[in-house]
């Protein structure tokens, strides 16, 4: 799982990015889906190297920290080299969706491991 945390994060980009363009009705193929994904998927490769979360990669904070540096650099490179919209509404539910997704299964994880833990002793 520590090695892998990166495609649960990208995947919550991804859905992120299918479920909006759905949810508006837009006609889409795999192209508009990752056009819409890319800015933050590249943010968050970055935010990972930048924070180094491999070490500690399912702390909350970890996921926290990812989350808040996916949104701030996706929204920037969404903006200046994308070339698109980034309204007050679209960022607040893509800052809602990655915070809650993005430290939602960290915490999610932590409670099922304690929770085996315990019923294990």
């Amino acid at each position: 799982m520590k090695r892998w945390f990166w495609v649960i994060d990208a995947t919550v980009i991804i859905l992120f990015a299918v479920i909006g363009r759905e949810d508006h009705g837009f006609v889409s193929d795999i192209w508009d889906y990752l056009r819409v994904a890319a800015p933050f998927l590249l943010a968050l490769g970055i935010s990972i190297v930048v924070l180094r979360a491999w070490r500690d990669p399912v702390y909350w904070l970890t996921g926290l920290a990812l989350a808040v540096g996916t949104i701030v650099m996706g929204m920037l490179l969404r903006a200046s080299v994308w070339d698109d919209g980034t309204a007050t509404s679209f960022i607040v539910v893509s800052a809602a969706w990655m915070v809650g997704l993005m430290v939602g299964w960290r915490l999610a994880l932590t409670g099922f491991v304690r929770l085996r833990r315990r019923m294990a002793s």
